[in-house]
């Protein structure tokens, strides 16, 4: 008998190759005396005020009118960037300009997108808020009610009435906040604070925090101290705003205001610290002294002398290498080699070696991730689980990974109605949003394409349950997660998750050596191929050489002995 559902199952297919990096950045530390550390702080401060002042026109963008045809539009929004250009011109040149629209610009971009992601999970939050409170809360159910709900798979109401009403004040907030959020983006307006939102709220929570006020202060004054400036490919050097020579020597074209500070012809200030980059340094010098572009920015952070130089340009894009003459449904890339498969869980990363057919060889693998103390040390983790994960497939000659492509959107916006309640569901939900994934995924796209190996991200849709059920039992030593790395694994190959019995049988170098016809551990009974073979017997058999004392299905009663032996008469 089978039961039909009005309920949609995750969709599972989908395997995408993941883009190489579109850039490159290289960092390093400059050493300053006091003199130059007042003189860029006043160009940090003035350029500050023009690209904030910039930044919050920016962000209330007067709706362009629809009803203009495509080409007046354009002609509005060129007029708008001149006017923008000029007075920034005015108060500091046109190569400062350019680089504060441009930074502006891309910061709005940024803004739009995570406002339209924000409007997205508060409908799915309203959306899943109304269907649970449209169903009567179970205190109210009788047995056979809460039966007949399970078996028709309705909505699932609430425990109690108590619960129910704290969700409607929940629902009505989301709507609020939905509302406004909506009304933000019909009227393009967007909200950004420079600095960081959380560095912000923290100012009004210093207890909390374990910070006084001039620690606040100082880590506020270091997010938002930046000095950019875009390279060009006709420049000296590929940037002539921030200079750095090919020995290493910094040089700064000063805004207009700031030009009586220079220490060098027009208008510059040449610091006395050398810049040295150990990470890719040869590249640089090589581009450098190629007629290409670098752009520079110059940073600092809180408690810490000197001033932070970070080098940064484009790199063109690689096409990605397609191993397989077809394409699954949807334009799904596969690969035809050998690949192994990685799922990222709190703690560690599983691993599972395939062949080019899908079948685990090998040891399944895995590697630590200890997400304990500052950012900057989980940072550092999560690089050298990153770094043993690259060795790994180096190691065995394979060049491709197959990875989830998890964000936990769904757990950060509807968490709280799918995935328990109370004190465990907490606990679940804090654990799943804890898990570095956009950390992982921004760091292993980088690393991989350094080291040559491609990246394929598949749809993680139950990879763990199905690779309970498929991979985990006929091998031994296979935790449930490794198990889930084989499905993305074979997803990745274009091949389904589940194993036939009898059909992918082990390896001759994974199959299990024991002595001949012997029975393998608790095992009942074992029959072999030399059973009715002369001189051999079967394990269900009687003892060699015995006769029988008694006739099949017949009971003996033995009487009690006693008196050292004898029969009682």
């Amino acid at each position: 008998m089978c039961f039909v559902v009005d309920r949609k199952l995750r969709e599972w297919r989908g395997v995408k190759p993941v883009a190489a990096p579109a850039g490159v950045a290289i960092s390093t530390r400059l050493a300053t005396t006091p003199d130059e550390d007042a003189v860029l702080d006043l160009v940090a401060a003035h350029l500050g005020r023009l690209r904030r002042a910039d930044l919050a026109a920016v962000s209330r963008r007067q709706p362009v009118d629809p009803g203009l045809s495509a080409e007046d539009r354009r002609a509005v929004r060129r007029r708008g960037l001149n006017v923008r250009k000029k007075d920034l011109t005015g108060q500091s040149s046109a190569r400062w300009a350019n680089a504060i629209i441009a930074a502006n610009d891309d910061q709005r971009r940024l803004a739009r997108t995570a406002q339209y992601r924000h409007i997205i999970g508060l409908r799915a939050a309203v959306a899943t808020l109304e269907k649970r409170l449209g169903a009567p809360t179970a205190d109210v159910l009788t047995v056979a009610e809460r039966k007949a709900r399970r078996k028709t798979h309705a909505p699932k109401g609430y425990a109690t009435q108590a619960e129910r009403f704290a969700k409607q004040q929940r629902l009505q907030h989301l709507r609020a906040e939905l509302a406004r959020a909506e009304k933000d983006r019909a009227d393009e307006r967007v909200h950004v604070v420079e600095g960081g939102k959380g560095l912000a709220t923290t100012r009004h929570y210093l207890d909390d925090a374990g910070l006084t006020g001039d620690q606040w202060r100082q880590r506020w004054q270091a997010a938002r101290y930046r000095i950019t400036a875009n390279g060009s490919p006709d420049e000296p050097f590929g940037n002539l705003t921030i200079t750095v020579t090919p020995d290493g020597q910094v040089s700064i074209r000063l805004p207009k205001p700031l030009e009586r500070l220079a220490n060098a012809p027009r208008g510059r200030y040449v610091l006395s610290g050398r810049a040295v980059f150990a990470h890719r340094g040869e590249e640089w010098a090589q581009r450098i002294t190629s007629a290409m572009s670098v752009s520079y920015t110059l940073t600092r952070r809180a408690g810490r002398a000197g001033r932070y130089l970070t080098a940064s340009w484009a790199i063109p894009a690689i096409a990605h290498r397609v191993s397989r003459g077809d394409r699954g449904a949807g334009g799904d890339v596969y690969s035809s080699g050998p690949i192994v498969g990685v799922d990222l869980n709190d703690g560690h990363l599983a691993l599972r070696r395939l062949d080019d057919r899908g079948n685990p060889i090998g040891a399944p693998e895995r590697i630590g991730i200890d997400l304990s103390g500052s950012a900057a040390r989980r940072d550092a983790q999560v690089r050298h689980a990153i770094t043993q994960l690259l060795h790994y497939a180096r190691r065995h000659g394979i060049a491709t990974i197959a990875v989830e492509d998890l964000d936990f959107a769904d757990a950060r916006t509807i968490g709280r109605e799918t995935m328990g309640r109370g004190a465990r569901g907490k606990r679940f939900r804090r654990t799943v949003s804890g898990i570095p994934t956009a950390v992982f995924r921004n760091r292993l796209t980088g690393m991989a394409a350094r080291a040559g190996i491609h990246l394929l991200a598949v749809n993680p849709a139950y990879s763990s349950i199905w690779g309970g059920q498929h991979w985990r039992r006929p091998y031994s030593n296979v935790t449930r997660h490794q198990a889930a790395a084989t499905v993305i694994g074979r997803r990745a190959q274009g091949y389904s998750a589940r194993r036939r019995k009898g059909v992918t049988p082990p390896r001759p170098e994974d199959r299990r050596v024991r002595a001949t016809n012997q029975a393998e551990p608790n095992t009942p009974k074992a029959t072999t191929s030399d059973r009715h073979r002369s001189g051999t017997r079967a394990t269900t058999c009687r003892a060699p050489n015995r006769t029988r004392k008694r006739s099949p299905g017949r009971a003996t009663v033995t009487p009690a002995l006693a008196n050292n032996g004898q029969y009682q008469s």
